[in-house]
């Protein structure tokens, strides 16, 4: 929770709706697929900023006109959910009720709140709202967006995403749709929106039991008020692995092996897994693993695509060869998206579950074009995304960080963002390692 005096820090909040420039239509609906409802209890939260030059001229008026053409193209971002009256199942009504929009201002400058950011993570909660969809439905929007304006002139944008509109591939293409638009590229439509084929890729047949998805979770109902809170207190802390800690983490734990054999998002995946098993009581022997599939996705699409596996080992992680785990990672992961499906349409899907951290959950966002998205030629000084919505395994988020602004060159220079979201008192003790490893000690990305 946030402190009343860090609540100051952010004022002047101001509420709006927007929707479409153009009416959809009449008795237009969504049908989210199986995977899509599999989500339903979880949110993308995600938070640009953008430096005064980039920002200049771009004032509530232009954004919001702007936003007229955007969700011309994402109609289904403006509409209201509801519930069959037969089955109970969730459909999207596309009514054109809007995205709720959020202003607000800071009188810090965004590098001072970056430096901030970087001693309390929990401060990000300030700049993007935690509005979850229900208790009441139809008057429950799916996206919030809010921009909130620092001192010297820039802002952060921020999106509070609904995970059942569709997954962190789509919220970033979805950003970066709306910088094209409000720098002059034409609109075009929305492909592939109306699925109506609910299970067009669930399995014919029953999962026998030896087949049971271990990604998988089941909750007690929430009824609607689409939320899960884990049992116990969570603490974020996002690590910037610097070009050089990459570089000591590979000849570290995978010197006597082939580059090409040691991909960057398992890699991390493995030492982490091994950190925290050093220091958790229970050990993880189960993982799940979350990563976009760029494949599956039509262009200016929103889906649910990313895959998602299970890895197990059978032998004890504390202490292990991360090298075994990342040929664990590589080689032995299950993928069961259609064992999923496959589960959630045993009941029209109405049963609510989590996927994030029902068991320890890392999640690829290096797919993403996260710093896709300019602004008068600008790129983001820095963006970042968490997820909400957890149970109490936690989740591990990895994405790119911005490329270093002392590099010549302008590609992959910025190393990688592991943004952990724990258990306190895990995360207290992952931090030791952390710092016994060398992680801790480095300049800010923001300096």
């Amino acid at each position: 929770m946030v402190l009343p005096v860090e609540e100051k820090l952010v004022h002047s909040i101001r509420f709006s709706s927007v929707g479409p420039g153009r009416v959809t239509g009449t008795d237009v609906v969504h049908h989210p697929k199986p995977m899509d409802l599999a989500m339903k209890l979880h949110y993308l939260r995600g938070i640009y900023y953008f430096s005064g030059q980039a920002t200049r001229g771009l004032t509530t008026k232009v954004i919001k006109e702007s936003m007229f053409l955007w969700l011309n193209e994402y109609y289904v971002t403006c509409g209201r959910f509801r519930r069959s009256p037969d089955t109970g199942r969730p459909f999207m009504k596309c009514n054109d009720c809007g995205v709720r929009f959020i202003e607000a201002k800071c009188d810090k400058t965004i590098h001072e709140w970056l430096e901030m950011l970087k001693e309390n993570c929990e401060l990000r909660k300030l700049l993007v709202s935690d509005q979850v969809i229900g208790p009441d439905l139809p008057f429950s929007p799916p996206l919030l967006i809010q921009i909130t304006i620092f001192k010297c002139g820039g802002f952060a944008l921020s999106l509070n995403w609904a995970h059942i509109l569709g997954d962190a591939l789509s919220v970033v293409d979805f950003i970066n749709r709306w910088a094209q638009i409000i720098s002059g590229l034409p609109a075009n439509g929305l492909k592939q929106l109306h699925v109506s084929d609910r299970s067009s890729t669930a399995q014919k047949t029953p999962t026998k039991a030896n087949q049971e998805p271990v990604s998988l979770i089941p909750v007690e109902p929430v009824g609607d008020m689409w939320t899960y809170s884990s049992k116990c207190k969570m603490g974020t802390f996002a690590l910037h692995l610097t070009l050089p800690h990459l570089k000591h983490l590979r000849s570290k734990f995978f010197g006597h092996v082939k580059p090409e054999k040691v991909p960057l998002f398992e890699s991390i995946c493995a030492i982490f897994w091994r950190w925290i098993a050093d220091v958790k009581e229970g050990e993880p022997q189960v993982v799940t693993i979350c990563k976009g599939d760029p494949s599956k996705r039509a262009i200016r699409s929103i889906s649910n695509s990313q895959k998602i596996s299970a890895v197990r080992a059978d032998f004890s992680v504390k202490g292990s060869d991360p090298h075994e785990l990342l040929c664990l990672l590589v080689d032995r992961a299950t993928w069961e998206n259609a064992q999923i499906e496959e589960v959630v349409e045993r009941d029209y899907g109405v049963s609510d579950f989590i996927i994030y951290g029902g068991n320890l959950t890392f999640v690829d966002i290096g797919e993403a074009d996260l710093y896709g998205i300019e602004l008068k030629e600008h790129k983001p000084l820095f963006a970042d995304y968490t997820i909400e919505g957890l149970g109490d395994e936690g989740v591990i988020v990895i994405l790119p960080a911005p490329n270093d602004p002392k590099s010549s060159g302008d590609h992959d220079t910025g190393g990688m963002i592991v943004t952990m979201t724990l258990p306190e008192s895990l995360l207290s003790k992952l931090k030791v390692v952390l710092m016994n490893n060398g992680m801790l000690q480095y300049d800010s990305i923001f300096s």
